[in-house]
């Protein structure tokens, strides 16, 4: 753990130059399917291309800030990949510097360099700003619990960038109202529930309200292909690893143990389901090695030595099928 703050920075912009610009994930000829879209998206409303046009709730949906962003970007630069990686890197040092004042130094850069970040960083970039912001805001939080407004306007900016954050801060705000009134047991049960329930709620019931609200993330589950029970099982496994084993002197702890099994729940469930969620493992991994950290050592050792194996079929496979 690294509290100094310039010697986490060093060590943070270091490994994001090293994610993002030392190691050549793809090509520009065969890059990120999401930076093309994002890259298409800015040269269409730079060239003056119309996008349909969202009042009242449907608005609150649209995830109106990162439509400034793509406007800006579009106006304000030439090279819009470049500035595209700029952002991959932002994200990469916020990632590692918010984990590295938490755990050890080289379990921060090892279990944050998978295939799962990869794609977050460098590919679903939308998402990963939104949940930049959140981790920012948490920090902030934590240094100080009376000021509020700046982290509340970190979050509300995080909204209007991705609208998944609604799931965050839903899972959050219940473990954080039962975390002084429900004892472990049931307090791990009601997070592993919880995930279930809005795995279910997924499946069956959002999409009826994205289109209600005309948002663009109706049937997006119908065109993208869903994670295999087998890919999410190991998530499933360290999740109980953690809500049993896990040890704390602080109670919030509690609950980013709790938060973490519940999204990896959650990940786990949505494969059952037939459901893409990989990425919202990626995005709270920070809290999900945070929570292996307070398993007992020999608990802790045979977790990352898991992980480590997982990350390292992961990638066998990931690389295949980015050379192909």
């Amino acid at each position: 753990m690294i509290q100094n703050s310039y010697l986490n920075y060093l060590l943070s912009f270091f490994f994001a130059i090293v994610f993002v610009y030392a190691i050549s994930w793809t090509t520009e000829s065969n890059d990120f399917a999401d930076i093309k879209n994002y890259i298409d998206r800015i040269i269409y409303l730079r060239d003056g291309g119309d996008e349909a046009e969202s009042w009242g709730i449907a608005w609150l949906f649209s995830e109106p800030l990162w439509k400034e962003v793509i406007i800006f970007i579009g106006y304000a630069f030439e090279d819009y990949r470049a500035v595209i990686y700029f952002i991959s890197f932002l994200i990469a040092f916020t990632y590692v510097s918010f984990l590295m004042k938490r755990v050890e130094v080289y379990v921060a850069m090892i279990f944050l360099f998978n295939p799962m970040t990869v794609d977050l960083f460098m590919g679903q970039i939308r998402s990963a700003v939104a949940f930049s912001l959140v981790l920012i805001a948490y920090n902030l939080f934590e240094k100080n619990n009376d000021k509020k407004i700046v982290p509340i306007i970190l979050l509300m900016m995080a909204f209007f960038i991705h609208i998944s954050m609604l799931i965050f801060y839903g899972v959050f705000y219940l473990l954080y109202r039962l975390n002084q009134k429900v004892e472990d047991k049931k307090y791990y049960l009601i997070a592993i529930l919880t995930a279930l329930f809005i795995a279910l709620f997924m499946k069956y019931g959002a999409n009826i309200i994205l289109l209600i609200v005309s948002d663009t993330h109706a049937n997006y589950e119908e065109v993208i292909e869903s994670s295999s029970v087998a890919y999410s099982i190991t998530w499933f496994i360290i999740a109980m690893i953690v809500a049993t084993f896990a040890e704390f002197k602080d109670s919030k702890n509690r609950i980013v143990v709790a938060y973490a099994v519940t999204i990896m729940c959650f990940f786990f469930f949505s494969s059952i389901l037939g459901m893409f969620a990989a990425r919202y493992v990626a995005l709270v991994m920070p809290f999900i090695i945070i929570s292996i950290s307070y398993l007992p050592k020999h608990y802790k050792q045979g977790t990352y030595l898991l992980l480590l194996v997982y990350n390292i079929y992961s990638f066998k496979y990931w690389l295949k099928l980015t050379i192909i």
